[in-house]
């Protein structure tokens, strides 16, 4: 395991010398994760990826967007605790991270849940009535690590290679559960066709609060000054409307 991290680790660092980092300015690097953080043909979308270049602008230090990049999350994460210049999106500030980076935020709670029939009438209470259910998951997606993490057996979950696969397999009855965040499990299930209103979150299974994490040698006035934008943004209304949920919503 030691070697295959190691080789993981070597081959994106070679890799970050093709990714040219303007002088004074950062690269910010995030993991597939819908929708704080996905593709959007050549750029980089998401929930997440506004509030970052929304706050970063209004602290005079603006984010070109051809320097958020999607990648591997090991690489993201070793990239910016190593290199200069790096943010990475939608981290977990933990006690083994925090003295890895800076940190700005929290910028958003993500709400890993199971989605079912509501036909089925599930009662699920506790993760210990998990067991015995087949639960259709994206394979090494971020809710499936939060499942596996958090204790349950990969022999438990039905493993897609994409959301297309897993959502047919709920819809058919081959699954009874669909590991997503809250935000995002509607959205995937119009995009094929399926009305949300026939589906229902019956288990939230974790919830994280998720961060920007700059690298070390970013100066602390400006992570001072983008924590005080965050909170400002938060607090902003406008016509009934947090101004937070509004950037997030862009």
């Amino acid at each position: 395991m030691k070697y295959i991290l190691s080789l993981v680790l070597c081959i994106g660092l070679y890799s970050a010398a093709t990714i040219p980092a303007h002088a004074g300015g950062f690269i910010a690097m995030a993991a597939p994760y819908p929708p704080y953080a996905e593709s959007n043909g050549l750029s980089v979308k998401g929930m997440t990826v506004s509030t970052l270049t929304f706050i970063m602008d209004k602290c005079g230090s603006p984010i070109d967007a051809r320097e958020i990049k999607l990648m591997p999350w090991a690489y993201a994460c070793e990239s910016a605790a190593r290199q200069p210049g790096r943010i990475l999106l939608n981290a977990n500030r933990t006690q083994e991270t925090e003295s890895l980076y800076k940190w700005v935020g929290p910028v958003a709670t993500a709400r890993i849940v199971l989605i079912g029939r509501k036909r089925d009438r599930l009662c699920i209470p506790s993760r210990a009535h998990l067991n015995g259910y087949r639960i259709a998951t994206v394979r090494w997606s971020r809710p499936e690590k939060n499942l596996l993490a958090g204790g349950l057996k990969e022999e438990q979950l039905i493993r897609s290679p994409s959301h297309v696969q897993a959502l047919r397999q709920l819809g058919s009855g081959e699954a009874d559960l669909f590991a997503s965040t809250e935000l995002d499990a509607p959205r995937l299930l119009e995009g094929l066709g399926m009305r949300w209103e026939d589906y229902t979150v019956y288990f939230v299974f974790n919830e994280e609060s998720l961060y920007f994490a700059f690298s070390r040698d970013t100066d602390d006035g400006l992570i001072h000054k983008l924590n005080k934008a965050l909170e400002e943004i938060r607090a902003s209304r406008g016509q009934g409307v947090n101004r937070f949920e509004m950037t997030c919503a862009e």
